[in-house]
């Protein structure tokens, strides 16, 4: 009799802790079914950032338009969304004083999380009810363990054979303090704080490999930010710009990927064909006051392979030992270079890589410096060719602080990049957080700072603070639909 009810204890006991395992199993309300029959995807987008005081509209402008890229019948792509709306209207106000809160069609406040799908119409009012996650207070965007938990979530809810994180919203690059203009997604829900890419690293690392990131931000195309994340993706998309950013971009990788679901390079190089297709738009900025009048701006846009930065970042390293090494008794010359270079934003010292490898060649006087630099110019610029996938240059030869970038060879050609940016130096946020930027995995693989202890030529751009100068549009109309 002991033996049966013994028996029958222990039959409870698993029966009462297959119960217990089943909360831990189930999805959220919000989730979308997947499954487990059902077959993956090629590939899925996760979008994750924040409205940021006042891109709340342009994000949901975007979504419209992806969601309609969906609907062919071929379709590859997945995409999952979490986004926090800004705390209130004032952020939006400062720019257009008549907008109003019908102007948005999600709550402020708010964060949302859910599966894209062809089938939503999100022009429908109150749809984003069905898919609120919490309210914005209580989500902490630029945790590590927010990040992480939106990646498992985006995983379990639409599998894919390939993952591309979007991070959305304003970008600051490796800034060195932690302050608002740190990584990327600026959040007014907790006094604009940002993730940081050492945060979004980490997340990586923590959750798995993935195809590309794609960072839907102003600047962030900073070998130092490039790097940091390079052990985690095998690509990497962003502007070194202001970023002037719209649907074609995100339109264009999905409808890319369908045309080429299994060679993530060819479908790349047809996005990059679309973004080419219309480039006479793609710098063209509405005016702030009159959205009649359009200015063209300095921007560009590209693709890195990660697992070619190693080779860029062998050449950087040798130029900081020349430059950190000579700079006592050559300073007048590499002063020069320093000055001259080509500067991305104004208030943000993030200077193009190979212009200022070519301009240390061209001003050394001593002639055995003179060939050391030119050769790592020259080894620069065949590694930065490997590593680039694509790059969309919308450059008018004028640099933020307005120097003329002259054509440097017989054709008229610039044979710099004007893609990828590295940090020269501010000295005020230099002094203060210099050992932040000395903990990353790109000064651990250059030494890079050891060139900026010493530099004595201050970049200061402008007295504002870099992003102050860097409110971008980061998701216009779909420009087929104007």
């Amino acid at each position: 009799m002991n033996r049966k009810i013994n028996q029958l204890f222990k039959m409870l006991l698993l029966v009462c802790g297959f119960a217990l395992m089943l909360p831990a199993c189930s999805k959220d309300d919000n989730e979308t079914d997947s499954g487990a029959d059902e077959p993956k995807a090629k590939y899925t987008i996760m979008i994750y950032g924040c409205g940021g005081e006042n891109v709340d509209n342009q994000i949901d402008y975007a979504l419209e338009a992806v969601a309609k890229a969906l609907s062919v019948s071929n379709n590859q792509v997945r995409i999952t969304v979490m986004y926090s709306m800004s705390k209130d209207i004032s952020g939006h106000k400062k720019d257009n004083p008549d907008v109003d809160e019908n102007s948005f069609l999600g709550e402020f406040g708010k964060t949302y999380r859910y599966e894209l799908t062809k089938d939503m119409d999100l022009t429908l009012e109150g749809f984003r009810s069905k898919y609120f996650y919490k309210n914005a207070s209580e989500v902490e965007l630029y945790k590590q363990s927010t990040l992480v938990d939106y990646i498992r979530w985006a995983k379990q809810t639409a599998p894919a054979e390939n993952y591309i994180l979007l991070p959305v919203n304003h970008g600051g690059g490796f800034d060195l303090d932690h302050e608002i203009t740190r990584g990327i997604a600026y959040d007014d829900n907790h006094n604009g704080i940002s993730n940081s890419i050492k945060t979004i690293a980490a997340a990586l690392k923590e959750t798995g490999n993935i195809k590309a990131i794609y960072w839907y931000g102003c600047l962030m195309a900073q070998l130092e930010v490039l790097t940091e994340v390079a052990p985690y993706c095998e690509y990497q998309f962003a502007s070194s710009h202001v970023a002037r950013i719209n649907n074609l971009h995100l339109l264009g990788l999905i409808n890319a990927i369908n045309a080429s679901p299994d060679n993530f390079e060819a479908a790349i190089a047809k996005q990059h064909e679309a973004i080419e297709a219309v480039n006479s738009d793609f710098c063209n900025i509405p005016d702030a006051t009159d959205p009649t009048i359009t200015h063209n701006e300095n921007c560009d846009f590209g693709c890195w392979r990660s697992n070619k930065l190693a080779a860029l970042n062998t050449q950087v390293k040798a130029l900081a030992t020349l430059l950190a090494d000579n700079y006592a008794t050559e300073s007048a010359d590499i002063d020069k270079a320093t000055a001259s270079v080509y500067l991305f934003e104004k208030g943000c010292t993030y200077v193009d890589l190979l212009d200022f490898a070519n301009l240390v060649a061209i001003n050394l006087t001593d002639t055995q410096l003179k060939a050391q630099a030119q050769t790592i110019a020259n080894a620069m610029r065949t590694a930065y060719a490997d590593a680039t996938v694509y790059r969309f240059n919308g450059v008018n030869r004028v640099s933020a602080d307005n120097y003329y970038v002259a054509p440097v060879n017989s054709e008229g050609n610039n044979e710099f990049s004007l893609g990828i940016s590295i940090y020269a130096k501010d000295e005020n946020p230099y002094k203060l957080y210099g050992a932040n930027y000395k903990a990353s995995a790109f000064d651990a693989a250059t030494g890079w700072s050891k060139w900026l202890d010493v530099n004595m030529t201050q970049l200061d751009g402008e007295v504002n603070p870099c992003n102050d100068s860097a409110w971008e549009t980061f998701w216009l109309e779909d420009p087929a639909e104007n």
